[in-house]
């Protein structure tokens, strides 16, 4: 095995070249790639006649929270803002995001998912012996910004992630499709989701004939998160959920606890990471990190959950996907 002489990720994870691995490639590449954000706050800011001029979801966490205060106070833009609750929030997490809403004074739409429905499917993951446990919550948000943003005429959608504090995930640790899901969900049901939603390949085209499009503010070089993150926080009295992810108890659950135990799999390993390209923290202090174990309390989750993540593992490959190349 190689190790990337950089940061914690190894040739089992990606690929290493020249003793770097591509994802360092990435981070320098996106750090290079200096692209002013005020000319991209300009194109946002030039819809005068419409309520919203973009739309952004919110989880209670930081990444949503600090995005969230920033259009708002910051590049004075008029967001609507969606939450999609699968439950499993957090009492801090419901308490940041009412604060936040009620301070901005800004609209909010609340997507509850079918309790029902929205349990079977996780049950049906955790059978499914994958490590894409999580994967359904994305799918879902994705559909609904793009939806949303649809509705109300809104070409704007801005999206909290940050290279900078978390890093990307690797591509064998995650698989994202409508189809996937659905056939795991079937596998073990015997019939289909009727009321969750979906992003397909279909909707792809769609919102791209629209020309809605995704707007990732923390990647300019001209924003200064560590700075915003801590105006967002006293502007709230901000309350800490936490590690990564805390704010969502099914997100932690997987996290935390099923994806390291049973499939081996640590995301901390990219957070360090991002943390170690930017310098925050040296290889050796992120490896006395990562060796602390973990920690989540399992007793918060239902035996029956607990059961089902005994399951055997399973390739992905036996279930159906979506053939990308086929409809091209």
């Amino acid at each position: 095995m190689e190790y990337c002489k950089r940061c914690l990720f190894n040739s089992n994870i990606c690929i290493i070249g020249n003793l770097q691995c591509n994802y360092c490639d990435l981070h320098d590449n996106l750090e290079k790639s200096y692209i002013d954000f005020n000319e991209v706050l300009s194109n946002i800011q030039e819809n005068k006649a419409d309520k919203y001029n973009c739309i952004t979801g919110i989880s209670g966490g930081i990444d949503s929270s600090t995005l969230l205060f920033a259009a708002v106070k910051k590049w004075n833009l008029r967001p609507l803002v969606i939450h999609f609750d699968n439950h499993w929030n957090t009492e801090i997490a419901k308490k940041n995001m009412n604060k936040l809403v009620t301070k901005l004074n800004i609209d909010i739409i609340n997507y509850q998912v079918n309790k029902e429905e929205f349990d079977n499917l996780n049950k049906a993951f955790l059978k499914a012996g994958v490590p894409d446990l999580d994967v359904p919550n994305d799918v879902a948000m994705t559909k609904l910004m793009y939806e949303t943003a649809s509705k109300y005429n809104i070409k704007y959608i801005l999206n909290g992630h940050c290279f900078k504090t978390e890093g990307s995930t690797p591509k064998k640790w995650t698989y994202m499709d409508s189809e996937y899901i659905q056939d795991i969900y079937k596998t073990f049901y015997n019939k289909s989701l009727t009321n969750f939603p979906l992003f397909k390949f279909s909707d792809q085209i769609k919102y791209g004939i629209e020309n809605i499009q995704q707007v990732r503010p923390f990647y300019y070089q001209n924003i200064d998160r560590k700075i915003l993150d801590a105006e967002m926080k006293e502007f709230i009295g901000w309350e800490n959920y936490g590690w990564k992810h805390g704010e969502n108890l099914y997100t932690d659950f997987v996290g935390s606890y099923l994806l390291p135990k049973k499939f081996g799999i640590d995301k901390r390993i990219v957070y360090l990471s991002a943390q170690i390209r930017m310098g925050e923290l040296t290889k050796k202090t992120a490896m006395r990190k990562l060796n602390m174990e973990a920690t989540f309390d399992i007793s918060i989750i239902k035996k029956e959950y607990l059961d089902l993540a005994d399951s055997s593992i399973k390739s992905r490959d036996n279930y159906k996907k979506f053939d990308y190349v086929k409809h091209k």
